[in-house]
């Protein structure tokens, strides 16, 4: 039996040339074996603890896998069956393999059916390493890479990874995401159990922060809507509160390799989010409050605040598109895959890492000065605060109260989103201003609207800061 992990990767190209012979093209499968043939897949339907069990035929050859998806990779169990060879069925290879036993025993005495039979062309290359490349093309669907490798020999699985990335327009799709569903993706719950271990529960985050970040960026090939920025730049604030709960992880390969083009894409994001704040709510919140005589000024402005906008998205849709985004891509799922504990953590409990952090970041917003009488960047700092706040809460929130989850998290949503709306006016007032198109009348209306916003924002803001209540760990 072979065992592998399998990273899967997909084609963002829309030219007409072909991937396989693209992929052929490139110095590293020049000493690899080439085949081609048509796959024939059928799935054992019934619910086997998150494994999925399939009858492959490959041209002539017949083989059972059994596959256990453990992000950011699929765990590949396999044995080739001769195709005339009756003696060994499904069944009894699942029963022979004792990794497999769970599978055996969700199956029971039940018949193993198989589903309808799908089809589709395979080109596969024996890379060295060893490395088992295999490129899927299906009918109206992006072309799908999977690498497969030994489990010892990951990193060079990664190495192969960015070696193709950098030359071809492939980007890494980790496992548990839907390359075809469209809709935006947004977090999930997270349940963390009590006993886990720290790293166990960074990863567990990880994998979450992954499933948004990367789902969106699936769901936005087809239609790159304001909804998907959004989500993609929550899922970059997620990760960022991740990294302050956990800073002790933050090494030299996540310093050089990850973080510089993580604020690159992150920065790209805000403007983009920006800018769709700014056409969709409050260019027309101040065009719907001002009279009709200066209706056609602020329809000028809206049709330039779109064009900036949809210029801003394009310029992030383009970075998605490149070389850069798919190493950043490929870079954070390895250095999450390689996750070790610091040796302070090896005898800390996840209960008492949570308290102390918790207890941490409640601190600099219970300790925060008078909202009132600070300046709108140090009152931005403590929305900050109050965001990074709500998302640990939301991470551990198996491990916090009910009334904290429920009083605590809603009052720091109450508390961010308020003083998000005094931060949006004044954001709205510098772009307005930057606008050829804006008269003295328009920036004048919105610095204005902005200084009010602001006031009236940081009282209610204060109002709310000075009722929530210390977060209580279980």
């Amino acid at each position: 039996m072979l065992q592998l992990v399998e990273l899967v990767m997909i084609s963002h190209d829309i030219s007409n040339s072909p991937p396989d012979k693209a992929l052929s093209g490139l110095s590293l499968f020049s000493s690899a074996r080439r085949t081609d043939f048509m796959l024939r897949t059928q799935k054992v339907e019934a619910d086997l603890r998150g494994w999925e069990v399939h009858e492959e035929t490959r041209g002539e050859h017949r083989v059972f896998t059994a596959c256990l998806r453990e992000w950011p990779f699929v765990r590949r169990m396999e044995t080739a069956v001769g195709a005339q060879d009756d003696s060994r069925d499904l069944r009894a290879w699942l029963a022979s393999e004792a990794a497999l036993a769970d599978v055996q025993h969700s199956l029971g005495q039940s018949d193993a059916m198989l589903s309808e039979a799908s089809e589709a062309a395979v080109t596969e290359w024996e890379a060295p390493g060893p490395i088992r490349v295999s490129l899927t093309k299906k009918a109206n669907s992006q072309a799908t890479l999977t690498l497969a490798a030994a489990p010892e020999v990951r990193e060079a699985l990664f190495a192969f990874a960015h070696e193709i990335a950098r030359a071809l327009p492939f980007v890494i799709l980790p496992d548990a995401v839907d390359p075809a569903a469209r809709e935006p993706v947004k977090a999930a719950r997270l349940k963390l159990a009590r006993h886990a271990t720290t790293t166990d529960a960074f990863a567990e985050i990880g994998k979450s922060v992954a499933e948004q970040w990367f789902g969106n960026d699936a769901a936005s090939r087809g239609a790159f809507e304001a909804e998907h920025v959004h989500q993609l730049r929550v899922a970059q604030r997620r990760l960022k509160t991740a990294l302050k709960l956990f800073p002790e992880w933050i090494d030299e390969t996540w310093n050089a390799q990850v973080a510089p083009d993580l604020k690159w894409f992150g920065d790209l994001l805000a403007d983009a989010r920006d800018w769709d704040v700014f056409a969709d709510t409050t260019l027309a919140a101040y065009a719907a409050a001002d009279d009709a005589h200066h209706k056609d000024a602020w329809s000028r402005l809206q049709r330039a605040a779109d064009a900036k906008r949809m210029a801003a998205r394009r310029r992030l849709q383009d970075a998605m598109n490149s070389p850069r985004y798919a190493a950043l891509a490929l870079s954070f799922v390895q250095w999450f895959s390689e996750l070790e504990a610091p040796p302070e953590h090896a005898d800390r409990t996840l209960a008492d890492h949570v308290r102390k952090r918790i207890t941490k970041h409640y601190r600099k917003i219970e300790r925060a000065p008078d909202l009132t009488t600070i300046d709108a960047r140090t009152r931005h700092k403590v929305r900050i605060h109050a965001k990074r706040l709500r998302y640990a809460l939301e991470f551990f929130r198996s491990m916090v109260t009910r009334p904290t989850r429920k009083g605590v998290g809603k009052a720091l949503g109450d508390l961010q989103s308020v003083l998000g709306e005094g931060n949006d006016a004044a954001v709205a007032a510098q772009r307005l201003a930057a606008l050829e198109e804006a008269g003295d009348y328009q920036k004048g209306l919105a610095k204005g609207f902005a200084i009010a916003a602001q006031q009236m924002r940081a009282l209610e803001g204060e109002r709310i800061l000075r009722k929530i209540k210390r977060p209580r760990i279980k």
